[in-house]
């Protein structure tokens, strides 16, 4: 989005400028970084003269909302060069403690109040980050001597220069020169600025194979913004702390069954998990008891989300707006490749009281890492976790997040019990205090949920798939009968046999069938599987439908741009695999088609609810779900072998079917089956 404020092309810069005739602070570095809202230096040692330079204009970089990244060389003897090259271990080591603590007290004396003070707010309000640069391997034994840097203002403007001069007090009485690239003024100026930038991400992200990098100690950091003047911010802070809970209540209005949720939650000792069908508003509902939790808070709170896939990260941060809560930090690595840092000083503000609210936004799998779980175990003050389709926490690995620590706990699922999991849905339900609420499909349609007809498919085995799957249950009957098979094995067979199933030939020819009879195949949904997906395409190709794919083969850009379109109507109809099956808003979906299911209920439950979000104009929606079965007309050796099988399917239908506005037609489709298998 374009800025309001002068931008670098304002500025007539040189390709190529010199101390001689540039005063490279007044003429360069401060309308730099006055139009800057990011800054990445890489230079010298970390020196109280170092800082100052640097931080020139710092205040105005602040002042825009920017940030700043720092790599530098500490300034240590032979030995502490031996321990800190030990690994990563030795950031906490004791030598280089005191060496840096010896810098502080350099900058508590040698620093001008302004230089000082800034420098110390921007690292209290996480603005500004350090890190320090060791050469290895190759390398080893030499210093990190590098002198560059990359300037970004708010249009995406990028200025790289590079060049002899260290930030230092003796650099400007030197005779030094910068070259300045500017990628606006064509393709080699773009392409110097790339290389910058790429360099220092290498370095910063640890990917030089040369040179080592690590963060600042976090004791480090705490003494240097203590060095700030509490009564002069010398800047406006871009998100004032005071006013992080701060909403327009009176805009606010939960349903009565959001509002009884909440109350339950907070009756259950702000602990519990809500049942709520898909497109109830389970965020907002959570959202609203996380607000009202936090005004009743005296100390600073760090509230911690958890979403199961990187794609619902930007649906909660839009939902947070409404409430007045600031932008919350992702903390996951495909969002955010820095994270760890980011934590560490996160949990550094809250429990140093530089905020009084903290907010992230991570993944299941973050979570339960081991260096997230280790910062989050030494906060002292509040902690929340809200947890969104909390039956993804259940698993073994998954639940090691799932820390005592956290003072206030919500769950959030339509489906919070876990499928053939009893140990996981046990633990899920005495972590989080049991399930406080529920409010089922039925309590919602069709006051908040979309009135829908429901199309059940039976589709026949060919003869020979037939027989294959005839083959394939004699030899499952038989491995699974048998004491001296081990369980892998029957496993094995009887995925070979769902294979048969899932890859069933008709469904195509049904798929066809349902695409004829599509008056406007308009914000469509396609479920189907990794080994169907390129025969679905073809056919909705063959049937004029304009798709795309959304998988796990796209990344998290596309597939904002793929629901942004889809919802724009850019595209009629989206083929997707399991990755749209957990909470995320596609409310303009008209019509869905199952061609794939895992016969988890949770799955078919969440799939369902994708398709009856409430949108304008939306008056009702359609599924056509699949199911194969042998015959439609069984022979009894069939009907006795399969009457299991299809009755766990049977039920799901039945499920769909009873809510809809078709329910009887469907229920006699449904039936009609149950008869002939004598289910």
């Amino acid at each position: 989005m374009a800025s309001d404020t002068a931008t670098f092309k304002d500025l007539d810069l040189p390709r190529v400028l010199n101390t001689s005739k540039t005063d490279f602070v007044d003429e360069f570095y401060e309308p730099l970084l006055s139009r800057s809202v990011e800054y990445k230096r890489g230079v010298g040692y970390f020196t109280s003269n170092w800082m100052q330079s640097a931080a020139r204009g710092i205040a105005e970089l602040a002042d825009n909302g920017g940030a700043a990244k720092w790599i530098t060389s500490p300034k240590l003897t032979g030995e502490d060069w031996e321990a800190i090259k030990k690994g990563d271990e030795a950031r906490s080591d004791e030598v280089l403690r005191e060496t840096l603590e010896e810098t502080i007290n350099d900058l508590r004396y040698d620093l001008e109040y302004d230089t000082r003070n800034a420098v110390a707010w921007m690292i209290a309000d996480g603005l500004l980050e350090i890190k320090f640069a060791i050469p290895t391997e190759s390398l080893s034994g030499g210093d990190f001597h590098d002198k560059f840097g990359i300037f970004y203002d708010a249009d995406g403007n990028c200025v790289g220069f590079h060049g002899s001069q260290n930030d230092s007090e003796q650099a400007l009485r030197n005779y030094e020169a910068y070259s300045v690239d500017c990628d606006w003024l064509g393709e080699r100026d773009a392409e110097g600025g790339d290389s910058h930038e790429q360099r220092f991400k290498d370095l910063w992200e640890g990917r030089d194979s040369n040179v080592s990098t690590y963060s600042i100690p976090d004791g480090i950091a705490e003494d240097i913004a203590e060095l700030r003047d509490y009564d002069n911010r010398p800047y406006t802070p871009f998100e004032e702390p005071d006013n992080s809970t701060v909403k327009a209540s009176n805009e606010i209005t939960l349903r009565d069954y959001q509002r009884e949720a909440v109350d339950n939650w907070f009756e259950n000792d702000c602990h519990g998990l809500l049942r709520m069908a898909t497109g109830t508003g389970k965020t907002f509902t959570a959202l609203a008891a996380l607000d009202e939790y936090l005004e009743q808070q005296a100390s600073p709170t760090l509230c911690v989300i958890a979403v199961p896939v990187t794609h619902l990260a930007n649906q909660w941060a839009e939902e947070m707006e409404i409430f007045g809560f600031p932008s919350p930090r992702f903390l996951f690595g495909t969002a955010n490749s820095d994270w760890k840092s980011d934590l560490s000083r996160v949990v550094s503000n809250i429990r140093l009281e530089f905020r009084d609210r903290e907010f992230i936004i991570t993944t299941h799998r973050t979570l339960s890492e081991e260096y997230f779980r280790e910062k989050i175990s030494t906060v002292d003050e509040n902690t929340v976790l809200v947890a969104d389709e909390v039956h993804g926490l259940g698993s073994e690995e998954q639940r090691k997040g799932l820390l005592d620590e956290y003072d206030a706990r919500l769950g959030l699922s339509a489906t919070p019990e876990r499928y053939y999991d009893e140990e996981g849905t046990e633990f899920l339900l005495n972590y989080f205090g049991d399930i406080v609420y529920e409010y089922s499909l039925s309590d919602a349609v069709p006051e908040y949920l979309t009135p829908y007809d429901y199309e059940p498919i039976i589709v026949e085995m060919t003869q020979e798939e037939l027989e294959e799957y005839r083959k394939e249950s004699k030899k499952l009957a038989s491995a699974a009968a048998s004491e001296d098979i081990e369980e892998e094995v029957v496993e094995h067979l009887a995925m070979k046999r769902a294979s048969i199933v899932k890859s069933a030939e008709n469904k195509y020819r049904h798929l066809r069938r349902i695409l004829q009879r599509i008056d406007d195949p308009d914000h469509l949904l396609v479920y189907t599987n990794p080994d169907q997906i390129d025969d679905v395409q073809q056919i909705l190709n063959d049937e004029g439908v304009f798709h795309h794919k959304f998988t796990y083969h796209e990344d998290e850009d596309q597939r904002d741009e793929l629901l942004e379109g889809f919802d724009a109507g850019d595209w009629d109809a989206l083929v997707a695999m399991k990755c749209l099956d957990e909470g995320v808003d596609v409310p303009a979906t008209r019509q869905a088609i199952l061609m794939s299911n895992s016969g988890n209920p949770m799955q078919f439950i969440q799939r369902r609810g994708r398709v009856l979000r409430q949108a304008e104009g939306k008056d009702k929606a359609t599924i056509y779900d699949m199911v194969v079965v042998p015959s439609k007309n069984p022979s009894e050796d069939i009907a006795t072998s399969e009457r299991n099988l299809l009755e766990k399917e049977l039920d799901r239908f039945a499920e769909f079917a009873e809510n809809a506005k078709n329910r009887h037609t469907a229920l006699n489709v449904i039936d009609d089956i149950r008869v002939k298998y004598r289910i």
